[in-house]
């Protein structure tokens, strides 16, 4: 099996420099030598004899990152120098490390590389080896304002911690690899003053195979076999608690600014389980009296489920239809169907005129709204209301006679251009009472800075991209509600102006049109306002992505909807270019769907991020 040999390092803030050979290198070692510079200059092929390096991969200047590093490689020669020579020709720190390691395959290592965000955790990404052992070499490179140190990553071994102040930063950690797979992630932490974290940075993974026959990695990471569902069923006002059920065949859905769906199957084995489950859907027999209020103490519409993932609330969701059924085997089984608490605003309608909004904040336009059904007699599902205001003021006046429900009301105020976005979450804080609370972010929600790495190789079942230029369109209108004041003529709708995709037109395409309905709405002004957002987040062909994960060793949880995800594809339709991940995208998850574990399949959890908003 392959094996790190020893590892060299210097670092340097002059124009040309040395960097020894690494120790005991001989002839048939695999030598990776790995240079970041901190401000910008160029950085060409190391000189001083021998075998000639080939670059391997590099980190340039895009969307902000700085000059960065480069990876070179080469097969150890009969003769090589004790000394090899590199450039520094720009300002600042040069790093050098460079990895000796025998007994290889002699293959061209495996590269990946990835730009971190501006934190402390630093990422190198994850490679395939096809090789029975080899060596993974992680090197994390970050320019930074202020001294200190390195932690390797998780069951790595450092070999180089270096960093100046006010300069610049790198590690290289090692880690032997005794079987072909999947190498997965690897993070370092960088331990600086109090506050100070890279301005940039970034991590490689190099994988050098070793001896052996080649195996198949395997296809897919299985999802940790540790998940623990629990679902309590409760009363939906109260929340006192019913019953604790096994479900089957469960799927269940979170997005912002939308309901979830909810989907569950009960098997009825024996009488016993029967009891169990008419706790929640009564059985309504024949001595069952509708009027009395035991026989209407609990099912359908009345009766929440809060799905526990490993102690942590991942949605709360109301029972809105139950099936029971039984087959000609005497096989007897119930289907749930609910939807989160979001749902409920869709259920109760504006019964009475409101008061007119003058120049209001439209987060305390929504608030009101909120407090106003809650106020309404059984209609109060006990939500708290997030204070604060948004700095954007609306105009708006709900009438009891246009029968629209507080539910859309909210969604019309939220999207419109300049709008907002909300979720309600549930949580248990451990105090023996669960909190619904109506959350909102303006622009929205969730951390910009915040990022949840899925990679493919790695913890990235599977994944799709569907393009569909009939999702969009390059010219939008949108349609608000017909007014006349003439009786004796054909009432007209309200119409925006034309709000047009001008870079998809600009650069060619055809012009398509498309017209949204909102019925209700009586100022122009609004109604090109919903134009301009759909021309502005739907132009030309709508791109949808999803992507199926594993959440082992992450703390993703649906209270993290609108963080960031940064998702690297590496595989035959996204390959590896000029030693980096064609595909990484950096993009917010608004939405997730789970197959729960059941008795025939593992979990799954898909990401629905920001492009398949639905306005």
């Amino acid at each position: 099996m392959a094996t790190l040999r020893s590892v060299s390092s210097t670092q340097s803030t002059g124009t040309g420099f040395t960097c020894p050979k690494p120790a005991g290198a001989v002839q048939g070692d695999v030598l990776i030598a790995f240079q970041t510079n901190s401000f910008g200059g160029s950085m060409p092929t190391p000189t001083g004899g021998g075998a000639t390096w080939q670059l391997l991969g590099s980190r340039s200047d895009e969307s902000g990152e700085w000059i960065g590093s480069k990876v070179w490689w080469k097969i150890a020669g009969a003769s090589e120098p004790a000394q090899y020579g590199f450039v520094n020709s720009g300002v600042g720190l040069a790093i050098v490390a460079i990895a000796a390691i025998s007994d290889t395959d002699g293959a061209t290592p495996k590269i990946a590389s990835l730009k971190n965000a501006q934190d402390n955790s630093i990422t190198a990404p994850s490679v395939t080896a096809t090789t029975t052992a080899g060596v993974t070499l992680r090197w994390a490179a970050a320019v930074l304002s202020s001294s200190g140190s390195w932690t390797p990553p998780s069951g790595h071994t450092e070999q180089v911690d270096r960093s100046v102040s006010g300069l610049g930063a790198a590690s290289l950690a090692s880690k032997s690899r005794p079987a072909a797979g999947i190498t997965g992630t690897a993070t370092f932490t960088w331990n600086g003053y109090l506050g100070d974290v890279p301005v940039f940075s970034h991590g490689f993974t190099v994988d050098v195979g070793g001896v052996g026959t080649p195996e198949e990695p395997p296809e897919v990471i299985p999802p940790s076999p540790d998940i623990h569902n629990r679902f309590v069923f409760c009363d939906a006002a109260t929340d006192a608690f019913i019953a604790d059920l096994d479900l089957d065949d469960v799927t269940y859905t979170r997005a912002i600014g939308e309901a979830g769906s909810f989907s569950a199957k009960i098997d009825i084995p024996n009488a016993e389980v029967a009891d169990a489950v008419a706790s929640i859907v009564p059985r309504w027999d024949v001595h069952d009296d509708p009027l009395e209020p035991d026989s209407l103490s609990t099912g359908p519409g009345r009766t929440i489920c809060h799905v526990y993932r490993n102690g942590v609330i991942w949605g709360s969701y109301l029972i809105w239809s139950a099936t029971v059924t039984g087959d000609e085997q005497g096989y007897i089984s119930v289907r749930l169907q609910g939807a989160t608490l979001e749902s409920y605003l869709n259920h109760v309608e504006i019964r009475e005129d409101i008061p007119a909004y003058e120049g209001i904040d439209q987060v305390e336009i929504a608030r009101d709204l909120i407090g106003h059904m809650q106020s309404q007699t059984h209609a109060n599902i006990g939500l708290t209301l997030q204070a604060g205001t948004s700095g954007v003021t609306r105009d708006r006046e709900y009438l009891a006679g246009e029968t629209a429900t507080y539910g859309q009301r909210i969604k019309e105020l939220a999207d419109v251009d300049g709008g907002f976005e909300w979720m309600i979450h549930t949580s248990d804080p451990g105090t023996g009472t669960r909190l619904r609370e109506w959350r909102y972010g303006y622009p929205t929600l969730g951390s910009a800075t915040t990022d949840h790495v899925f990679t493919l190789p790695g913890n990235i079942i599977s994944w799709s991209q569907n393009i569909d230029a009939l999702r969009g369109a390059t010219s939008y209108r949108a349609r608000g509600e017909s007014i006349s004041d003439d009786i004796s003529t054909r009432s007209v709708p309200l119409m925006s102006d034309p709000q047009d995709a001008t870079t998809h037109l600009a650069a060619g395409w055809l012009r398509l049109d498309s017209t949204k309905d909102y019925s209700t709405v009586k100022e122009v002004s609004t109604l090109n306002a919903y134009a301009t957002r759909w021309a502005a987040e739907r132009p030309g062909a709508v791109r949808v992505h999803q992507v199926t994960v594993s959440l082992a060793n992450t703390d993703f949880t649906p209270a993290n909807l609108g963080d960031k995800a940064r998702l690297i594809i590496v595989n035959d339709w996204w390959p590896i270019r000029d030693g980096a991940a064609s595909f990484d995208r950096r993009w917010r998850i608004i939405g997730v769907s789970v197959n729960a574990t059941s008795r025939d399949s593992q979990e799954t959890v898909t990401l629905i991020v920001e492009e398949e908003t639905e306005i």
